[in-house]
């Protein structure tokens, strides 16, 4: 794992990122879990939004939101990576984040927001996932994959179809320094999983589905 270059070395913040359509391959496969199970719970973890919900409960599941992002902003202020070096910050965090009980869901769509995190609260984060899913269960995860990236922008992710994902960018926060995940990377992350499958994409976003 790398880290972008130190803050106010590229895009400002207040720059606004666009808004985008994404093709996933990840989430197409997502679905099929969707499409094959019934009365499943599911995370969403980009915050409530109709489109989400509506998608999800049409497949006969619940839906429960958690706007990690958002938590992120409340804790560590406009610069995640700095702030999270502080250990009663990371603590709230902590604290605020995930709090449901153990083997609560069957899938989770985490997007993006781990990759805003870092060592040792990345790790910390990541068991607390896989402490509220089901054995068996996936989650979706992206993770930017850009090693020249210094800066990346801060999405929501709303679902339009099976296979497509409208990126929409968060309100309050534009920007974040980057971090690189390699695959190696993220297997250690996620070593007390079952399984972890990796999708090719044409952008700067590694997908991967990790099954508890």
């Amino acid at each position: 794992m790398k880290f972008g270059a130190q803050k106010g070395s590229s895009a400002s913040a207040k720059e606004a990122p666009p808004v985008l359509t994404r093709h996933s391959s990840g989430f197409d496969q997502f679905c099929s879990l969707l499409q094959s199970s019934e009365n499943l719970s599911i995370l969403d973890m980009a915050g409530a939004s109709q489109a989400n919900i509506s998608f999800i409960t049409g497949f006969g599941h619940r839906i429960s939101s958690d706007d990690i992002v958002g938590t992120m902003l409340d804790c560590f202020g406009e610069d995640f990576l700095d702030s999270q070096q502080a250990a009663s910050k990371a603590q709230r965090f902590l604290d605020q984040s995930l709090t449901f009980p153990d083997q609560f869901f069957d899938g989770a769509l985490v997007w993006d927001a781990l990759q805003f995190l870092t060592p040792p609260l990345l790790e910390q984060t990541a068991a607390q996932l896989l402490r509220v899913m089901r054995p068996g269960g996936s989650l979706l995860a992206f993770f930017n994959s850009d090693e020249k990236a210094t800066r990346i922008p801060v999405y929501n992710y709303r679902v339009q179809d099976n296979k497509t994902l409208l990126q929409v960018p968060r309100a309050g926060v534009s920007y974040q320094r980057a971090q690189y995940f390699n695959n190696r990377s993220l297997e250690k992350l996620f070593q007390n999983a079952a399984s972890m499958k990796f999708f090719l994409t044409r952008d700067h976003l590694r997908e991967v589905i990790v099954r508890r």
